[in-house]
């Protein structure tokens, strides 16, 4: 089936060939013909080449060779002289061809080179056709006047000028003729206007009574041309004049045979028209062909800054800035808008000690600045704690690097927020600090317990052998009092270490609360309020009571230790059940087991006190750290957190300076259905 499409395609292309150079034979006897039958513009010699070039010799040269063999057959009615004729044609342009590809000329004349070359292999492949036919026709008698070398001159220019003005018409078009709907409206124009020029040099002539034409009237629309569209405006001008010429120069010649020398001055005026403006369009069309080349460079270049542009005034977790030599800020993009508060219209033109910095921070930022335009490297990575526009403390992690933009150096920094990081980091080392503490004080805690029972064990053996009014009855009391309070401290760091030995069992944390109300009240005296707000849904907890009663007393007498310098206050007491879907709900623990979501129990104590200093409230839950001074051990919340943590649950807090602190504990609800 493909075979037969491309048999097909071929025959088509064939008959093609041989209509166009049949028909144009025709009107070229039609055209500028001398008196011995020789037209000094042949346009089937063009017409052959083209054709030839882009399709192929087989369906070129047999389309010219049945077009020439029709043709001389037709006109001359000699079939013999016709089968003879066709062998000169198809043999030069099949020269033509070969010379045009084994050169490499290019069919579109980009490089004077190929005009030239061009021409020349025109003047050597139109030889064969004229002087072999020239011969022909006067070995069958057909010149009676003159010598058929003469003949075979004046064909040989009508060949050339034929090959030159329609062949280099086809080779330039030929796939080449798409343009806008408006360059085909300017190039109607042009060759319109070729026309009449033409029809006005010999309407010139003819009332002037001048020798010759006065054809430079052409040139103007035909350089137009040629500047306007390059190699297609010169090829289509040329053509078109050739055209006009040989179609006025009868009409003033009705009267008289046209003379060689009348139209010998056409003929040369075409030529090195052709040639003239075919070497002129090519510098043109390589400067439009750059200017194109930069003006997509441009546009290229201008999408690639506009792309680099939105990326970086988008990127959402990046915050991208760019300064100059001076540390000015040139480009400010909408995630600096966001980590800093200032929007880009603040921020461009400043430096950014009037911003995020402190002179000092300034002074630096520009060495590492300096640094980076010395040695063209990007400077190390550097963390920067910065103070935003609301006046909130964030901790970045930058780099600086250089770029060229808009001839000069400039400077991108790039941040990336790392305060979660940091505080996950030191919440990490605090766990870390808060187990390798535990752990010690765990073990130390068994080993003073066991010597704790004995000298407690001892004391009271001493005390009951000797009689209650003997002297050493006080010192005993005092070492089983003493001892009793170390027992306590065991206790104490026993929770905080996670090991007491616990017996959980559901509790209910508002029963705790209120039974411990009165001994609450009688601690804390007359000057310190203690109100309750228990909620009325179900509190209850899987814990050992005791451990429960630890928290409550432990958060209470905190509570009040810290309205102490007021010397008088409230505590507010609050439970509320609380339910966390989701783990992003969650606090981040970084130690231990991993929070559940679900239902809480949530205890609150608030008190009205000084507050804590946000220097000091990263280290609250440390064991042996206290702000009471001289006699207090620091394991009030120390132990509060181990206790929590060791039933699953977690502790928080908040806390303003003047107004006080509220600590939240909240343990997992515990549901009938959990009994199991």
């Amino acid at each position: 089936m493909r075979v037969s499409q491309e048999i097909i395609t071929s025959f088509a292309r064939v008959l093609i060939v041989a209509a166009a150079y049949a028909l144009l034979s025709v009107v070229g006897l039609k055209l500028v013909v001398l008196p011995d039958g020789s037209s000094l513009l042949w346009l089937p010699a063009g017409v052959a080449l083209g054709l030839t070039y882009w399709w192929g010799y087989r369906d070129g040269l047999l389309g010219a060779a049945l077009g020439m063999g029709v043709f001389v057959g037709l006109y001359r009615g000699m079939w013999d002289l016709a089968a003879l004729s066709a062998p000169p044609v198809v043999l030069g342009v099949a020269i033509g061809v070969a010379l045009l590809r084994r050169a490499g000329v290019n069919p579109r004349f980009r490089e004077w080179r190929d005009v030239a070359l061009f021409a020349l292999i025109g003047v050597v492949a139109n030889l064969p056709s004229p002087v072999l036919n020239s011969w022909l026709r006067d070995y069958y008698g057909l010149f009676a006047t003159q010598s058929w070398l003469l003949t075979a001159f004046y064909r040989w220019m009508g060949d050339w000028l034929g090959y030159l003005l329609v062949g280099g018409f086809l080779l330039v078009w030929w796939g080449n003729w798409q343009m806008r709907k408006r360059d085909y409206f300017g190039l109607a124009l042009l060759t319109g206007s070729v026309v009449i020029a033409a029809w006005a040099a010999f309407q010139l002539q003819r009332t002037a009574e001048m020798a010759a034409p006065a054809l430079t009237l052409l040139l103007p629309p035909m350089i137009v041309a040629t500047f306007a569209y390059q190699q297609r405006g010169a090829a289509i001008a040329t053509l078109t004049a050739g055209l006009a010429i040989a179609v006025f120069v009868p009409q003033w010649h009705e009267t008289q045979p046209l003379t060689f020398k009348y139209g010998a001055f056409g003929w040369l005026f075409l030529t090195l028209a052709f040639a003239t403006l075919m070497t002129v369009a090519s510098p043109i069309a390589q400067q439009r062909e750059y200017a194109r080349h930069l003006e997509e460079s441009r546009q290229e270049l201008e999408r690639a800054y506009q792309q680099v542009r939105e990326v970086l005034e988008n990127a959402p977790t990046v915050a991208m800035q760019m300064f100059d030599a001076q540390g000015r800020v040139l480009f400010w993009n909408r995630a600096s808008e966001q980590f800093y508060g200032y929007t880009a219209d603040q921020a461009i033109g400043k430096t950014l000690d009037a911003l995020i910095l402190t002179p000092e921070q300034q002074r630096e930022f520009m060495e590492m600045l300096q640094q980076v335009a010395r040695t063209g490297k990007p400077a190390p990575l550097h963390e920067w704690r910065v103070r935003t526009a609301d006046g909130k403390e964030r901790v970045l992690l930058s780099s600086l690097f250089p770029i060229r933009y808009a001839n000069a150096t400039c400077f991108v920094c790039a941040d990336i927020d790392i305060t979660e990081r940091k505080a996950l980091e030191q919440r990490l080392f605090h766990a870390e600090k808060l187990e390798s503490v535990g752990r010690l004080a765990g073990g130390v805690a068994h080993d003073f317990n066991n010597l704790l029972t004995a000298i407690l064990g001892f004391a009271e053996l001493a005390q009951a052998r000797l009689p209650e009014d003997h002297p050493a009855q006080s010192d005993l009391q005092r070492i089983v009092e003493a001892s009793e309070r170390a027992a306590n401290l065991v206790r104490q760091l026993l929770g905080f270490a996670r090991k007491q030995l616990t017996q959980p069992r559901p509790v209910a944390v508002n029963e705790v609360v209120a039974n411990l109300t009165p001994l609450l009240e009688r601690t804390l005296g007359e000057n310190i309020q203690l109100v309750l707000h228990l909620t009325p849904e179900e509190t209850t907890v899987l814990i050992d009571p005791s451990q429960l009663e630890q928290i409550v007393m432990n958060l209470t007498l905190n509570a009040r230790d810290a309205m102490r310098s007021k010397g008088r206050g409230t505590i507010t007491i609050t439970t509320q059940r609380r339910v966390f879907a989701t783990d992003d709900q969650l606090p981040p623990i970084p130690e231990g087991e991993p929070l559940a979501s679900g239902a809480y129990i949530c205890l609150t104590v608030q008190d009205t006190g000084m507050g804590i200093p946000e220097e000091l409230r990263h280290r609250i839950f440390e064991p042996f750290f206290s702000t009471k001074g001289y006699g207090n051990t620091g394991l009030g919340l120390a132990t509060v957190y181990g206790i929590v943590r060791q039933n699953k649950g977690f502790v928080t807090f908040e806390s303003e300076l003047g107004v006080g602190t509220a600590f939240h504990v909240c343990l997992p609800a515990w549901e009938a259905s959990d009994e199991a």
